[in-house]
């Protein structure tokens, strides 16, 4: 049987608000590191947008990221290939045409994805691949479509959200049902029900944290393995969201290894600043120090 080839890469971005698409960055990453890969765009002009419910009513609400969460999976339902988020940097191009040329060789597998936090072992909403006709892709559509009025609660309800709804995938298999599907703790990659799960360091490995109330995003599992890093962008958050008063927003658009070196030079900084800090201590000791004898001397004198 001939192989079916799936080096296409899918990308939504609707623009409802009118600004220049400001993920041009990571655009070019895809380009650079998967130069034979078709670059699919999408949007309303050629999406049909009435397909569904749920899809009828996202766009009216110009609710474009969970607008995208449902034709994602419907581009690779009807075309196969690769979808990825527009905040997606592409790192290593060669090892991800390895996952993509085994995703096509292997007549067991319909799918890939990643894990996005290892702990919690919810899935990439932000990247995937699936043969057309995945069974993993035509259940996700079938989900989205039977949402029906329930989609009003998509911000309201956690396991409406993409990596929750992708585990009820594994769930109604049998696949970790206390844990709702998840894949938690996973170290190397798995095979379940005709999608290959990998773990967070291949295509996710930075991680949202929130201190203070305030959000940002921490390198905590960038390997060798890596071949993607999903940036957050959080286009979908409410101006309230924590992630919104990130310090230093200006960083959001850069590459992951700009970001690794920045954190090394921040670190390297505030040790330079930790040791400089007990020197001017000690010095302020010593000067004490120095001038104890005399400072007694007068206590005595005028006592």
């Amino acid at each position: 049987m001939a192989l079916v080839s799936i080096k296409k890469i899918h990308r939504i971005y609707f623009g409802f608000d009118g600004k220049p698409d400001p993920y041009q960055g990571y655009l070019s990453t895809w380009t650079a590191q998967l130069p034979g890969y078709e670059i699919c765009h999408w949007n309303a002009s050629n999406l049909p947008v009435n397909q569904c419910f749920f899809s009828r009513m996202m766009f009216e609400l110009k609710d474009h990221a969970f607008l995208s969460d449902y034709f994602r999976w419907w581009v690779l339902r009807e075309h196969g290939g690769i979808y990825l988020d527009a905040d997606i940097e592409l790192v290593n191009g060669l090892k991800f045409n390895q996952i993509i040329e085994d995703l096509e060789s292997d007549s067991v597998l319909h799918a890939v994805i990643g894990i996005d936090n290892k702990n919690g072992g919810w899935y990439t909403g932000h990247s995937m691949a699936c043969k057309p006709q995945s069974e993993l892709a035509s259940f996700m559509c079938e989900v989205y479509e039977g949402l029906g009025h329930v989609s009003l609660w998509r911000r309201k309800i956690f396991y409406f959200m993409a990596p929750q709804i992708t585990a009820l995938y594994f769930a109604t298999k049998g696949w970790n049902a206390d844990g709702m599907g998840s894949s938690p703790g996973l170290n190397d990659p798995i095979v379940r029900f005709g999608v290959k799960i990998y773990p967070q360091d291949y295509f996710s490995p930075m991680t949202p944290h929130v201190e203070h109330g305030v959000g940002s995003f921490v390198i905590d599992s960038y390997t060798e393995n890596t071949v993607l890093c999903h940036h957050f962008s959080c286009s979908w958050h409410d101006d309230n969201s924590p992630y919104k008063k990130q310090v230093g927003t200006q960083t959001q658009n850069l590459l992951i290894r700009q970001l690794i070196a920045m954190k090394a030079g921040n670190e390297q900084r505030i040790g330079l600043g930790y040791v400089r800090r007990w020197v001017r201590i000690y010095k302020a000791i010593a000067r004490l120090l120095a001038r104890a004898p005399e400072v007694l001397s007068r206590a005595i004198r005028n006592a």
